[in-house]
């Protein structure tokens, strides 16, 4: 089960508990009464963005997530991970630190940054497909990204664009106001774009110094839960974070993991599952949660799942439900 630390789901609580019958509706719908004493300690995922979609609900406010991440102390809500960014050099190093640790404080969760022609692409995208809806965090985590690149460069900075999962809310205007940069929706992942040149910029107010404790703490803090993990979520997580990304394969998961790729198919075969059955789980899982909850057309979707040829992606869904990926999405939109 993914996992979260409470300091993000504090605030959340936080929110709720401001709301008129708030604590109550806390109490009956979700079993909590007040909020975490312990900011390390960790809980459900699903229970967090179910939290965060019913406090925009219970706030009638369809901007809490984005509101919380413009609002709240930049870094602050990632503990020692956010810290890390925070007193990095120069951005490339904070978004490197961000990409490579936030597994320390977030499961099921992919991060990336690249550089396409001048363009630096930071994105963000949990990675269990089944976790839906999840608006509220995604606003959230790229107002907060935000609001921490601009604690460096100044309260001007923004973005040359910025990309999200979910479909155009109503109140889309309001939401590129906090961003002052064009937005756009449907897109395979949460995602700021951002001149490749901010990338080496030094930072303001950066304390190289503190760097190295901070990082020793988490990379602590990793290397305990990491020995908690079976193999399969192992080869589940590394999978997940490359399907329609990149080749995922024995040969390739086997040398992320510092095993040899038989060594890898043994162990996986005594847990009873192969790489194969976990990629094509996988697919299916992504694919049926992206035919219910985008309005991407079936070739986008097929590309996404790690398909280049819709046909063959055609042909695997309909093996695997008994239904075209067309009347599958079509039976779910009747549904809704």
């Amino acid at each position: 089960m993914p996992m979260i630390r409470s300091s993000v789901v504090n605030q959340v609580i936080a929110a709720i508990l401001a709301c008129p019958d708030g604590r109550a509706f806390l109490r009956r719908e979700h079993g909590i009464k007040s909020a975490r004493a312990d900011l390390y300690e960790r809980i459900a995922l699903a229970r967090y963005l179910r939290l965060f979609e019913d406090a925009a609900l219970l706030a009638n406010d369809t901007l809490v997530g984005a509101r919380m991440g413009i609002a709240n102390p930049p870094g602050e809500l990632l503990g020692p991970v956010g810290f890390l960014v925070l007193t990095s050099p120069r951005l490339r190093i904070g978004l490197e630190n961000l990409t490579h640790y936030i597994s320390a404080w977030q499961d099921a969760t992919e991060i990336t940054l690249h550089e396409q022609d001048g363009t630096a692409i930071w994105s963000y995208r949990i990675t269990r497909p089944d976790l839906w809806p999840r608006r509220q965090d995604s606003e959230f985590t790229l107002t907060a990204t935000c609001a921490m690149i601009r604690s460096s460069f100044g309260s001007n900075w923004a973005p040359l664009e910025v990309h999200f999962e979910h479909s155009r809310p109503r109140e889309w205007r309001s939401l590129q106001a906090m961003f002052r940069a064009p937005l756009r929706f449907d897109q395979p992942a949460n995602a700021l774009l951002l001149d490749s040149v901010d990338l080496d910029k030094p930072a303001q107010g950066a304390n190289a110094g503190l760097a190295p404790f901070l990082r020793r703490h988490v990379e602590d803090m990793m290397a305990t839960e990491a020995g908690e993990m079976s193999l399969t979520q192992q080869v589940q997580q590394l999978a997940a974070r490359d399907l329609g990304r990149a080749p995922v394969s024995l040969p390739l998961l086997a040398a992320e993991l510092g095993l040899p790729a038989r060594t890898l198919q043994r162990h996986l075969a005594e847990e009873g599952t192969t790489v194969r059955a976990i990629v094509r789980s996988l697919k299916l899982q992504e694919a049926k949660a992206l035919l219910k909850t985008s309005r991407r057309h079936i070739g986008a979707v097929s590309h996404a799942v790690g398909y280049s040829d819709p046909t063959a992606f055609w042909r695997a869904f309909k093996s695997w439900e008994g239904v075209s990926p067309a009347e599958f999405q079509r039976a779910k939109r009747k549904k809704g």
